[in-house]
């Protein structure tokens, strides 16, 4: 009898665990940027918009987006615009050619938890 619960017991604790590992997915337990264009790091044209996906759906009003270029200056950019088909992905218009050099992006938003996440990334454009 000892052996039949000690073996229904691990069949258990594996048949849980394997639900845990295969539901549990690290992306999507916090509020965070999943993929931007221009990527982080990344070297291109001048762009004509900013594009962030979240890993959840943010709050209502809670995303902000930022764009500063090489000297530190806040750069105009249009609104910012939530994706109709994809509820986790933001997007803001750059308005004119950026000058080439370090730009950064500084995001915001707000997930399920209700915490605020903040961060940056950075990408280069292009000399032409």
């Amino acid at each position: 009898m000892r052996k039949k619960f000690t073996a229904l017991a691990l069949v258990t604790i594996v048949a849980v665990g394997a639900t845990v590992a295969s539901t549990s997915d690290l992306d999507t337990i916090h509020f965070g940027l999943v993929k931007s264009i221009p990527e982080a790091d990344s070297s291109v044209p001048s762009p004509e918009a900013v594009q962030l996906w979240f890993t959840q759906i943010p709050q209502d009003n809670s995303v902000g987006m930022r764009l500063i270029n090489p000297a530190g200056d806040l750069l105009e950019t249009g609104l910012i615009m939530q994706a109709s088909e994809d509820h986790k992905h933001y997007s803001v218009q750059v308005k004119g050619k950026l000058a080439a050099g370090a730009h950064m992006v500084a995001w915001r938003g707000i997930g399920d938890d209700g915490h605020v996440v903040k961060n940056e990334f950075s990408f280069t454009v292009d000399a032409h």
